[in-house]
């Protein structure tokens, strides 16, 4: 076979081809190079000058240096395979040969046509991926965000971007336009790990999540043991224990988030003793003729809203909510102790209402409140509440978190029901983790410390208590006058927790104080089955009446996973007045049932009770209760220890 120049006209060099002794090799070229493309005749010609034929050079190329021609050297014989590619063999022959060298004559016309398939295989594939190219639309950049649950504490529901084709801007439509893609924006106070701080759940993971629900169980088992004994195991002035040495299960709980394109619901029931002492706490449901109480009591959260994607997110839902003034979670899993401190305990645990969420930032919440009063079901008065919080992250160690109610009229009155008090209240917290080093024995050290003011004034008209005192309904939020009663209240709460061993163990130490005069936000004894709307003749809560408190705890935890605490807890509550249940009980009778809750007969003096002179600090202010041969006065002390354990799971 001898070896011919061919000129290639497209790209003005000289190319080398060998002759081909077969005609169909001849038309199979000619067919390719007609049908392709310029594009692909380009291609064509490239591979050609580095495939065939690798190491010769051109006749002319001979001509023009005949002085340094020798022989080409030898190739790997007929039928076996090479350990080189062609390209690595002709270098190695070049390095070894100085002269220009000759052709082979044992290459066959077949080797070149096996080639000349391969080239033809490869360029029909490149052609396909041409066509597939210029046919398909470019990938869509829009981008989808489903909104996530928000915590109880009331942080963002979190928004997850997934592109609407399956793919985001790829780098080929960003090299066609020239411009970047435009960022999503970050999710709110998602820049950090916030499950070190008090009143937010620790768990890091979520056992199992779909696009459109996200599941949530929890369940919270106690025995606490009330160093006074009551003999009718009742607890009185408390969020969160009820019953003494008993076995008691305060929470079962189950429901979720579901979101879905945009739209989002929160639905999370209560049962277990949770879901009889949270509605009795709540006044509002004493006024119309619908059973408000019963229709919520089985529910701690229900609401529903929309997410919109204005800057780090708008959420606008509306239902009830878990409260966020007095900085603990209403459920106990997620505090750094069981009993929280007196601002906690006597301060709202849900809302009834609207809610808007606006995240200007993503270490920023602005939240305004539209609701129906404080810790209400109903409205109590002729104004709904207004309220708000403002809650700021700066930095992974600082949370600020502020809480702001008013307006609301917010006091379920004698006879018309309309006292016209309206009340104001501002609650406060800052928490600082200021220890961080996971890699020590003891791995984490923070606080919280809270601050609460607020206030009723307003009000008209006066009535005769049922031990014979005159009760002026006119307060005010400054000092006692001859016409008006002070109304205060003013708390504070302070906490330190250290974590060990990579967050197995925690131990906990603080407690707090508080001054309520006039006791209108101090937690009703159940005396003789007394709530929120009946109030009780034996622990009075009128205008002025002195109440002043602290308390203090020292609790251990043990949480082996996430999803689960064993706790221990001492705690030591003093009043300055009789409140806590004493040996005698606060139960008519032994192990006797009180009135049946609702009940307007509820919480009413039993038999031939009578109500003399006393001391003013009682809990009947310038009385003192008197049973007599057929009545009856609960045994009250003014001070209250107990051990308390509990067994918490959350998924």
């Amino acid at each position: 076979m001898t070896i011919s120049s061919i000129t290639c006209g497209s790209c003005g060099e000289t190319k080398c081809d060998s002759e081909l002794k077969k005609d169909g090799d001849v038309k199979t070229i000619r067919a390719l190079l007609s049908t392709t493309s310029a594009a692909t005749t380009f291609l064509v010609m490239s591979v050609l000058c580095i495939v065939i034929l690798q190491a010769p050079l051109s006749h002319a190329q001979a001509q023009a240096q005949p002085q340094n021609q020798t022989k080409l050297a030898k190739m790997d014989e007929p039928g076996k395979p090479s350990s080189e590619s062609p390209a690595e063999a002709g270098s190695k022959n070049a390095e070894t040969a100085p002269a220009t060298p000759t052709p082979d004559p044992g290459i066959s016309s077949s080797e070149i046509a096996k080639e000349l398939a391969v080239m033809k295989a490869r360029i029909e594939q490149l052609e396909a991926e041409l066509k597939s190219r210029t046919a398909s639309p470019p990938a869509s950049s829009t981008i989808v965000a489903e909104p996530k649950p928000a915590p109880v504490t009331g942080s963002a529901p979190q928004a997850t971007a997934s592109a609407s084709t399956g793919a985001s801007v790829d780098a080929a439509a960003q090299s066609r336009t020239g411009l970047p893609e435009k960022p999503k924006p970050a999710d709110p106070f998602a820049y950090a790990d916030w499950t070190w701080l008090n009143g937010n759940p620790r768990n890091k993971d979520v056992v199992w999540d779909s696009k459109f629900f996200t599941p949530e169980i929890r369940m919270d088992i106690h025995y606490i043991q009330d160093l006074n004994h009551p003999k009718d195991d009742t607890m009185g002035g408390s969020t969160e224990i009820f019953r003494s040495n008993e076995i008691q299960v305060e929470q079962i709980s189950f429901g979720g988030n579901f979101h879905w394109q945009n739209v989002n619901a929160r639905i999370l029931t209560m049962n277990g003793m949770f879901g009889v002492t949270t509605p009795r706490n709540d006044a509002s449901a004493g006024r119309g003729q619908w059973d408000l109480r019963g229709a919520y009591k089985y529910v701690s959260e229900a609401n529903a809203g929309y997410h919109f994607d204005v800057n780090h997110g708008l959420n606008i839902d509306a239902g009830i909510f878990v409260s966020y003034i007095g900085l603990f979670s209403y459920y106990n899993f997620d505090n750094w102790t069981y009993q929280p401190s007196y601002v906690s305990s006597n301060t709202p645990w849900f809302f009834n209402g609207l809610r808007i969420q606006w995240f200007p930032t993503d270490k920023l919440k602005i939240e305004p409140w539209i609701i129906n009063g404080w810790q209400s079901y109903g409205r109590m008065g002729s104004k709904p509440g207004l309220g708000g919080q403002i809650l700021y992250r700066p930095k992974p160690w600082l949370s600020l978190v502020f809480n702001n109610y008013g307006m609301g009229e917010d006091t379920l009155g004698n006879g018309d029901g309309q006292f016209g008090r309206s009340r104001i209240h501002t609650d406060d917290s800052v928490e600082i983790k200021y220890y961080d080093k996971p890699q020590n024995f003891l791995d984490k050290m923070a606080f919280s410390v809270t601050g609460d003011l607020g206030c009723e004034y307003g009000g008209h008209g006066s009535f005769v208590s049922a031990q014979g005192r005159v009760i002026n309904n006119n307060v005010n939020c400054h000092h006692n006058t001859a016409t008006s009663s002070k109304q205060t209240f003013a708390g504070w709460m302070l906490y330190n927790r250290w974590w060990f061993k990579k967050d197995l163990y925690g131990i906990t130490l603080g407690g707090g104080a508080m001054a309520n005069p006039g006791r209108y936000l101090t937690l009703l004894p159940p005396i003789n089955g007394a709530d929120a709307i009946t109030g009780s003749p034996y622990f009075t809560q009128n205008p002025g009446d002195p109440y002043k408190a602290w308390d203090a705890s020292l609790t251990f935890d043990w949480m082996p996973k996430q999803y689960i605490t064993f706790r221990a807890e001492y705690g030591y509550r003093h009043a300055n007045v009789p409140y806590w249940t004493g040996r005698g009980g606060i139960t008519p009778g032994v192990n006797g049932t009180p009135s049946t809750v609702p009940n307007p007969g509820a919480g009413s003096p039993v038999g031939t009770t009578t109500f003399v002179p006393g001391p003013f600090l009682s809990a009947t202010p310038g009385f003192t209760c008197v049973a007599g041969s057929a009545g009856f006065c609960p045994d009250l002390r003014k001070d209250e220890p107990s051990f308390r354990y509990a067994i918490m799971v959350k998924f």
